[in-house]
Parts: structure tokens; sequence; C-alpha cells
């Protein structure tokens, strides 16, 4: 009987340029479908959606090109109505040609797709699957830090934010209980020292080149994905995982 195999990405704002690396080695190395499920944290269901739709291209090339700079995170946005973290413009984006994600391919996928939230007025985490809502409103709530984007987004009448707001024990409790059915469990973590994801086998950046979570310098986005390419390939390697074993 085949292995179930489960992937978790966790969140990191900017730092999520470590998982397009990340996944776009897995792609290649191991297969598009090599995990069976993928759970994702904040920045994670953008790279977690257009890895499952298949679109490793169009996810590198929307880091490379429209998140860096004043695009994405700008702090003068509110003098202008706008969020510090402006996730409107990215969804927008992700309906245009720009960085169309292909939602009849992230539908048709054979991977399951998760992301976990948090309640906005309990702190409690809740996993979502993405199939079964507008994807577009599911990565604002994802993403909803209030500070940064105070917009009120709801799922069936209820308020969620980013699930990194949720109670660390609460979260490793819930994730343990998804993680039960399966066999192999990776995580994708895009600080070295991050310890919310209590997993064995978890792929960490070797170095971090942006300076911090909400640095949109192009060069260290550019770099920080070649990181996340670099460390990914070398634990496939360490850990002697092949396509299709």
């Amino acid at each position: 009987m085949a292995q179930k195999r489960a992937l978790i990405i966790q969140g990191g704002t900017m730092r999520g340029a470590f998982f397009v690396g990340a996944l776009k080695s897995i792609y290649h190395l191991l297969g598009p479908e090599y995990f069976d499920t993928i759970f994702s944290t904040s920045v994670g269901i953008f790279e977690q959606a257009f890895f499952a739709s298949g679109q490793i291209d169009v996810m590198e090339n929307t880091w490379r090109e429209y998140v860096h700079g004043r695009q994405l995170i700008n702090y003068a946005n509110p003098i202008r109505g706008r969020p510090i973290l402006d996730l409107d413009y990215l969804t927008d984006l992700f309906q245009s040609d720009k960085s169309l994600l292909d939602i009849d391919c992230l539908n048709r996928s054979g991977i399951n797709c998760f992301v976990f939230v948090a309640d906005y007025q309990t702190r409690q985490p809740a996993v979502i699957n993405f199939k079964d809502h507008d994807i577009f409103n599911l990565m604002k709530a994802a993403c909803a830090l209030p500070m940064l984007y105070p917009k009120t987004v709801t799922i069936h009448g209820k308020r969620y934010v980013d699930g990194c707001m949720a109670s660390a024990v609460d979260f490793r409790n819930l994730l343990h209980k998804m993680l039960e059915p399966f066999d192999q469990v990776i995580a994708i973590v895009s600080n070295a020292h991050d310890s919310r994801v209590d997993i064995e086998k978890v792929i960490r950046p070797s170095r971090t080149p942006l300076l911090h979570r909400l640095d949109t310098d192009r060069a260290r986005i550019i770099r920080t994905i070649e990181q996340g390419r670099v460390d990914t390939e070398n634990f496939i390697k360490a850990n002697r995982m092949t396509a299709g074993s």
C-alpha cells in the first residue's frame, strides 16, 4: 500500500519567498503529487495554491516581480485608505493576466489542500479546505494580521485571521490530530528557529537573506527564493527521497 504523505508550509510574511524555492525543488525532484495533502498557515497559502495548480513558474514570477518595494507592503497605505499589507492587491493580481491562478487546475488537483486560520474572537485554530470555499477570500483570511490588514474577512459568517494568532498549544494539538492518518510528514519553515511546528523532519533555511519578515528588497527576495531551492534540494538528497518512493 502506498504511503500517505503530508507537507506543512508555515508562515513568515515576506520570508514566504523561501517556500517558493522549496516547492520548486519538490515539484521538479519529487513530482507534483508526491504529497497527498498540503497544510499551510499564513503566507504559505499562496505558494500552496500555485503548487497544487501546477503553476510553479507563475508563483516564482509573482515573487520576483510583483511584491517588492511598496507594491504589497506600504506603510503609507493607511493615508490612502488601504491596509499596510495590501492583500486586496495580491488577490486582484491572482485574478489578472499578470499572475492568474488557474482555479480549474487547482480544483482538479489530486492534492488535498487545507489552511489553518484562527477565530478572531476566541483565537481557536481551525482548518479549512481550499476546494470548499472562495480561494481568494480564504487567502485574505489566512493572512489577515489585524495590525497590517485590519479588514474583516468572514467565512460562513465568522471572522477569521492569520493562523499564527492562534494559541501555540491549541495549534499544535490540532495539527497533530490532522496528521494522524499520514505515514510521512515534512514541514517547511521560513525561520530557522521556528518552534510552532514540532515535526521531526523540517526543511529550514540554512541562512536568511531577508532582514526581517516585512523586508521587501527585491534582490534579497530573489536570494531567499534561491535559498529555498538549494536547502530543499539538499534536504531531499540527505533523506534519499525520490519520486514515487
